[in-house]
């Protein structure tokens, strides 16, 4: 396993994965339209997916080279009062694998967003970001304030290279010898070596298993993996420049957007970034989630949608 794969599942580990697409129905149990396709931003085709109606939400993932699928069942709930708008990130999930590695940089990831919002005449949105996204959404939120409603972040990635750098290593010490020891086994494998994507996702399994309260939710996790992940890959190098030292937090004082931070009470980030966050971030609120880690929603799917909820319904 190369160098710089190292660096893109360290991004990813933070970050969030896809647990399958599933076919969207109302709360109230009708069946909703749902409308999807590409369009063409900045040099190469994004996927995207629209369901329900009423103010548009916009829904940024985790990590990047995954997708958004495994946010649909968690979000489908708020199709009823809500147009929920899922993407693929560039090079991400069902996107396309062409893109120019010059494009590929933090500043083009955020302005995808816009021009998927222009593109789809969506006006003022919501934004709910995930991990890796939850970057995205803030420097969103800096460039574009005039475009939002309001911002919910879930288990986002820090502020700073710094933050991140130190969660990272709190994460890393929560391996256990035998996690280490079939990460090891995973990566010494003829299908890893031939980059399958069954061994790529058997790897991603392997390292969220930490970052979940109970362990055995891990299995529910279902990723969709390209064929060409690996390629993919290559083509963050320019990403990796960006990570490798950024701070926003002192521009985060300017964003009045109201704002909604919502972390698992085992998560790293409820010590180390989120505090800062709440602080830096004049117009926002915090919400810990007992007995969850980085994926709430899967581990307490109705006390999460009772927040997001009550949050968006505010006046």
């Amino acid at each position: 396993m190369n160098t710089f794969h190292h660096r893109i599942v360290k991004c990813v580990i933070v970050c969030l994965t896809a647990i399958g697409m599933a076919a969207a129905c109302s709360e109230k149990g009708q069946e909703m339209e749902k409308t999807e396709g590409f369009i063409t931003v900045n040099d190469t085709d994004l996927y995207y997916k629209r369901m329900g109606s009423g103010p548009a939400v916009i829904v940024v993932h985790g990590g990047p080279l995954l997708d958004h699928g495994y946010l649909v069942d968690p979000l489908k709930p708020l199709a009823g009062d809500y147009e929920l708008v899922f993407y693929d990130q560039r090079l991400s999930g069902r996107s396309s694998a062409d893109s120019d590695s010059t494009y590929n940089r933090l500043d083009t990831f955020v302005e995808d967003i816009e021009e998927l919002r222009a593109t789809l005449e969506l006006g003022r949105v919501h934004l709910i970001a995930h991990s890796w996204g939850g970057l995205l959404a803030m420097k969103y939120a800096l460039h574009y304030p005039g475009n939002l409603r309001k911002l919910i972040l879930l288990n986002s990635m820090p502020a700073s290279t710094e933050l991140w750098n130190r969660e990272e290593m709190m994460l890393a010490e929560r391996m256990t010898r035998s996690d280490s020891l079939a990460r090891v086994e995973i990566i010494q494998s003829e299908a890893f070596r031939k980059f399958q994507p069954k061994a790529i996702e058997e790897l991603l399994l392997l390292s969220f298993r930490n970052q979940f309260f109970d362990g055995s939710k891990v299995d529910s996790l279902d990723f969709y993996i390209p064929e060409d992940y690996m390629e993919r890959s290559r083509k963050f190098r320019n990403l990796m420049v960006d990570l490798a030292a950024y701070d926003l937090h002192d521009q985060l004082s300017v964003v009045k957007t109201p704002t909604l931070l919502i972390y698992g009470s085992m998560e790293p980030a409820v010590e180390i970034s989120a505090p800062r966050l709440q602080k830096e971030l004049p117009n926002s609120t915090l919400v810990i989630m007992d007995d969850t880690g980085h994926f709430p929603f899967v581990e307490k799917p109705d006390i999460f949608l009772q927040s997001v909820r009550a949050f968006l319904h505010q006046r």
